[in-house]
């Protein structure tokens, strides 16, 4: 055989499996996949319903308890050691009544001592007088008699200025705590006696003093319970009209006013606290303005849009934004007058 020959048999037979195997050489192609699809989420909201309540706008005001008749019994002249005391706080006294003494076991001494005394000058005088000394012997005893009682009506007074009494009738509302032998200065109360049909509370509101007008009814809150209470005396003197419930003016329409005073006062009316409330701290509760079976809402759920209120609903499973008008307003709360009805939900967040 030729070279020729065998070399275009050798090269047919390359080309022919070239031609089978090429698939190897080349990189497999991958398989085209769907592009994805994205779900949207729904959205939640946290709504309220819209209900009927009561708003009412007021001012609370804390104040101490105090009665306008205050007595305060004690020693005003010397000290001493405390020999009883008789009564106890809530006890009801009468005028004249012996609260309290000192020990005079030293003066007892004195008065028994004195006494005898005195009994021997009498008794001297009267023997005198049997024996018709003369009238300057008699003279002599009378005046020993007179010097020995002014001793002894001294001792007496000092004796009693050992005592305290009621200078008032009223209820007790202090008794200082002490036992007998405690040394008590003179000055210092021993116990205070008040008149429980006359409290009053004393109140400096932070604003708004205007508000407080002389014979406005005002609430007086004190450990849980309400009692009904009057503005008795105020700063500026202004007093309230019952029938206009505004600050009373005259004929001309300028205001009436009555005595001012640095203090506001409140008094309760005819139910009070008992005696045990004095000096404790009660508030006290002005009713500027009420509104009964309005719609009311948290007032942050207010937003201003354009500068118009309004508020978001949840309706037909939208967001929704409604345009509403605004009432009383009291603290957090506000009265909504139009725009919401009653079962509408309004989203918070």
């Amino acid at each position: 055989m030729k070279p020729s020959k065998t070399i275009s048999i050798l090269s047919a037979a390359i080309l022919a499996m070239s031609s089978l195997t090429g698939c190897y050489f080349l990189p497999k192609e991958e398989e085209l996949l769907e592009p994805p699809v994205v779900k949207a989420s729904e959205v939640s909201y946290t709504t309220t319903t819209a209900e009927l309540k009561d708003i009412t706008k007021q001012i609370l005001t804390p104040g101490n308890i105090a009665s306008g008749t205050e007595y305060n019994a004690r020693f005003s002249d010397v000290g001493g050691n405390i020999k009883a005391v008789y009564v106890s706080a809530g006890d009801v006294v009468e005028q004249g009544q012996l609260l309290a003494e000192y020990d005079t076991y030293e003066l007892d001494k004195q008065l028994e001592r004195g006494e005898l005394e005195l009994l021997r000058e009498q008794l001297e005088y009267d023997i005198a007088v049997e024996k018709h000394e003369s009238e300057t012997v008699k003279q002599k005893e009378l005046l020993d008699v007179q010097l020995m009682q002014n001793d002894l009506d001294k001792l007496y007074a000092d004796k009693e200025a050992a005592k305290i009494y009621a200078e008032v009738g009223g209820t007790v509302s202090y008794v200082r705590t002490c036992s007998p032998g405690d040394w008590i200065n003179a000055g210092e109360t021993i116990v205070t006696i008040i008149d429980i049909t006359d409290l009053y509370i004393k109140i400096d509101p932070s604003n708004d003093n205007d508000q407080f007008m002389i014979g406005r009814p005002i609430s007086i809150r004190y450990e849980g319970e309400y009692y009904d209470g009057t503005i008795v005396r105020n700063k500026s003197g202004l007093q309230w009209d019952e029938a206009t419930e505004a600050a009373k003016v005259d004929a001309n329409g300028e205001e009436v006013l009555g005595e001012q005073s640095e203090d506001i006062i409140v008094k309760f009316n005819d139910l009070i606290p008992e005696s045990s409330a004095v000096g404790n701290i009660a508030d006290t509760i002005l009713v500027l303005d009420k509104r009964e079976n309005v719609i009311v809402i948290s007032a942050n759920l207010v937003k201003k849009v354009n500068g118009v209120d309004c508020v978001y609903v949840f309706k037909d499973n939208e967001r929704v934004p409604v345009n509403v008008s605004l009432g009383l307003q009291s603290g957090s709360l506000v009265e909504i007058t139009s725009g919401l009805e009653p079962g509408d939900e309004v989203i918070i967040r």
